[in-house]
C-alpha cells in the first residue's frame, strides 16, 4: 500500500499542535490588565489637548504682537509679515512635533486684505505625540481674522 499521505497527515497534526500549545500559552501568560493602556491613552490624549492650546495660544500672541509692532508702519503687510516670521523663529525649535511655527517662520501661509479686515491662512499644519507604541496626529489648518488694531476671531479647521 501506499503510506505517503500518512506523512503529510502527521505534519499537519503536528502543526495544529504547536499551534494550540502557542495560544495556550498566550492565553494562561496573560495578565488582563488593560488599565496600563488605558493610562497610557489618557495620558498622551491629555498631552495632546495641553500642547495643541499652547501652540494656538501662542499663536494668537504671536498675531497680535504682529499688529502691535506694524500698527505705526507705513507698509502694514510687509511689516506685519517680517515681524510675524521673526517671532516665530524661537518657537519652532521648542523641541515639540509639528509644523505649525515652521510654515510661519518660512513664509508658507497667506494673508489677504477684503478691505476691512485681514485674513491670516496657514494649510497642511500636524502636530504629533507618542508615548510607547501610541501616536496621535492631528492635522488642521488655521486661520486668523484682525485688522489693523485688533484680533477678530481664531479657528482651526479639521481636513
Amino acid at each position: 500500500m501506499n503510506r505517503r499521505g500518512n506523512i503529510g497527515t502527521l505534519m499537519l497534526v503536528f502543526g495544529a499542535l504547536i499551534l494550540v500549545i502557542y495560544a495556550l500559552y498566550f492565553m494562561i501568560s496573560f495578565n488582563g490588565n488593560f488599565g496600563v493602556s488605558k493610562n497610557e491613552l489618557r495620558d498622551i490624549s491629555d498631552k495632546a489637548e495641553i500642547n495643541h492650546e499652547l501652540i494656538l495660544d501662542n499663536v494668537n500672541k504671536m498675531v497680535l504682537s504682529s499688529i502691535q509692532a506694524s500698527a505705526s508702519s507705513g507698509n502694514f503687510e510687509k511689516s506685519f509679515n517680517e515681524s510675524l516670521k521673526g517671532l516665530a523663529i524661537p518657537y519652532r525649535i521648542s523641541g515639540l512635533d509639528n509644523n505649525v511655527y515652521a510654515k510661519i517662520a518660512v513664509g508658507d501661509y497667506s494673508l489677504k486684505f477684503d478691505g476691512s479686515a485681514y485674513a491670516l491662512s496657514v494649510n497642511g499644519l500636524f502636530e504629533s505625540y507618542k508615548s510607547g507604541q501610541n501616536e496621535i496626529r492631528y492635522d488642521y489648518s488655521a486661520s486668523v481674522l484682525f485688522d489693523k488694531t485688533r484680533l477678530i476671531s481664531f479657528f482651526n479647521n479639521t481636513p
